[in-house]
């Protein structure tokens, strides 16, 4: 028998083998808990959450828009669900998500009377900011590497 006649071996996919059904279901969920928390950080000045300080409503706009672009990411995924898609989309929500995290870093919402607290939670966002840009970078280059492979699948 020749290595002509044989069969082709069939490659496993490197996606996760999660059918379709359970994946919008998932971006469906995402969006429900999503719509939640927004309206959980809407009420906490409301439902006198104190240690929040009048600049609370500007970092709102900022957060709300990070939580509004991931809502519109996940009704794209549920009816375009591609990798290199997937992965550029993720890559622009972690932008918004990096600008929220950076204009609570300037605003500073939180009313902390100890200056070493307010030191080290602005290194922390500083931190989770520099984390997200790495991850901005991380899935764009991604998406476009996988864009790359497979042109046709546009």
């Amino acid at each position: 028998m020749t290595d002509s006649s044989k069969k082709p071996a069939h490659k496993k996919s490197k996606g996760v083998s999660v059918k379709d059904g359970a994946r919008k279901f998932g971006y469906i969920m995402a969006i429900l808990v999503m719509i939640i928390l927004i309206y959980v950080l809407r009420h906490l000045r409301p439902w006198g959450v104190n240690f929040l300080n009048d600049q609370w409503e500007k970092c709102l706009v900022y957060i709300e828009l990070s939580i509004y672009v991931s809502i519109a990411a996940n009704i794209l995924f549920i009816f375009y669900d591609n990798r290199w898609f997937k992965h550029l989309i993720q890559g622009v929500t972690s932008i918004f998500g990096a600008l929220s995290l950076i204009m609570i870093w300037v605003l500073f919402p939180l009313n902390i009377d100890d200056p070493t607290w307010v030191r080290w939670i602005k290194i922390g966002l500083l931190v989770l900011f520099g984390l997200t840009l790495i991850g901005v970078i991380a899935e764009l280059i991604k998406g476009f590497r996988d864009l790359a492979k497979n042109p046709e699948k546009v």
